[in-house]
């Protein structure tokens, strides 16, 4: 049986490192998705608060319990429905992207936090149930979540938004 020399096995190995590297230079690399990328400059519907509690009372350990610090945005399509009364229905085309701090120091460093989105489906988007689909971070995909429809689902008189004009008054 022949063994293999040192260069044959640094070659093996080189060759093997030059593969590696190449199939991860061809990942895809995730950017936002444009309808969000620009978050801070939308309406901060938070403005002057701190924290977001816990309006349904089963927050649980989600968006960072009801003790995290949270900042709420819309885009200008859905920035309409921060005021008045419900029942509230956001158009199509709403991006509610709400920011999450473990607690009031993150939150004024405003670094660490975790970002989720709601988006109001629009004509381009696969089927939603009840025409909302959410992302998970700042650079996910928007789709179905049950678990997200399943929470929201406390808010559907309101179109399954918990940030409205009457939840932002009791605040």
């Amino acid at each position: 049986m022949r063994m293999f020399s040192r260069r044959n096995a640094a070659a093996l190995v080189l060759s093997g490192l030059t593969v590696t590297i190449a199939g991860c230079a061809a990942l895809p690399s995730f950017t936002a998705d444009e309808r969000w990328a620009d978050y801070k400059n939308w309406t901060k519907v938070t403005e002057g608060k701190v924290g977001t509690g816990d309006p349904t009372g089963f927050i649980g350990n989600v968006h960072k319990g009801p003790d995290g610090y949270r900042e709420v945005y819309v885009n200008d399509i859905g920035a309409a429905m921060l005021a008045g009364e419900g029942p509230y229905n956001f158009p199509a085309g709403t991006v509610i992207v709400k920011e999450q701090f473990d607690n009031q120091a993150a939150w004024e460093s405003g670094k660490g936090g975790a970002v989720t989105v709601s988006l109001k489906a629009t004509a381009g988007d696969a089927p939603a149930k009840e025409d909302w689909i959410w992302a998970d971070s700042y650079k996910s995909r928007a789709g179905e979540s049950a678990f997200c429809a399943g929470c929201h689902s406390i808010a559907a008189k309101d179109d399954f938004a918990f940030t409205n004009g009457a939840f932002l008054a009791t605040q």
